[in-house]
């Protein structure tokens, strides 16, 4: 069951009236907006608990470096909306709390198995999707991984945080038969993590020519 979207229905509705008839992949922009919607709820709750660690900070006279709480905040919203589109798409939170597992032989164990017989026999749509999906997802994450580590940050590092958000996203639908576990998804994952931190070391390589 599809959950009610609680802040941007109104939109929604405007954009079904605007694009009626033109879209095939509808569906597809409701789970997003969906996402967006349920994740700016837990986002205003953040903020909140934010709030009260920076008066914290204030009192004691700490420095605060505004741009990276910005970018801080924005990594935020991301993991959130991530986490919605992926484990949270039919359901909220609360429903998680009873754990009803899949059969073992429902998860996809050998890679890209199932991405051939799209691309071959399937739709071509999903296979897209489901191969290039998966890596401009997890993009952001390498890239925030070089914002927010600077100097710390390495191509390991965004490897490995790639693989490890995506485990739990996969553990996840697994154990709550919100998704489908697929070891595709955790290997296209991985790669767009470590894709988003390429870009950023791009970006600053160029940003250094720039400056000299």
């Amino acid at each position: 069951m599809n959950r009610e979207m609680l802040l941007l229905e109104p939109i929604y509705q405007w954009l079904e009236q605007l694009l009626d008839g033109r879209i095939n992949h509808f569906p597809l922009i409701r789970l997003l907006m969906n996402s967006i919607d349920h994740a700016l709820i837990f986002f205003i709750g953040w903020l909140g608990v934010w709030s009260i660690s920076l008066l914290f900070r204030k009192y004691h006279k700490q420095k605060i470096d505004w741009k990276l709480e910005s970018y801080l905040h924005l990594f935020i919203f991301y993991l959130l909306v991530l986490l919605n589109i992926t484990i949270f798409r039919q359901s909220s939170i609360f429903n998680l709390m009873r754990i009803s597992p899949r059969p073992l032989q429902d998860i996809y164990w050998i890679p890209f198995v199932d991405s051939v017989k799209l691309f071959t026999h399937g739709s071509l749509f999903a296979a897209y999707y489901n191969v290039f999906g998966n890596i401009i997802w997890f993009m952001p994450m390498g890239l925030f991984c070089g914002i927010l580590l600077k100097e710390k940050s390495h191509y390991k590092l965004s490897f490995w945080a790639g693989l490890s958000i995506s485990l739990i996203i996969e553990i996840s639908q697994w154990l709550f038969s919100t998704g489908v576990t697929h070891i595709d998804d955790v290997i296209c994952n991985a790669l767009g993590s470590v894709l988003g931190y390429w870009c950023y070391k791009k970006y600053q390589e160029r940003k250094r020519r720039l400056e000299l």
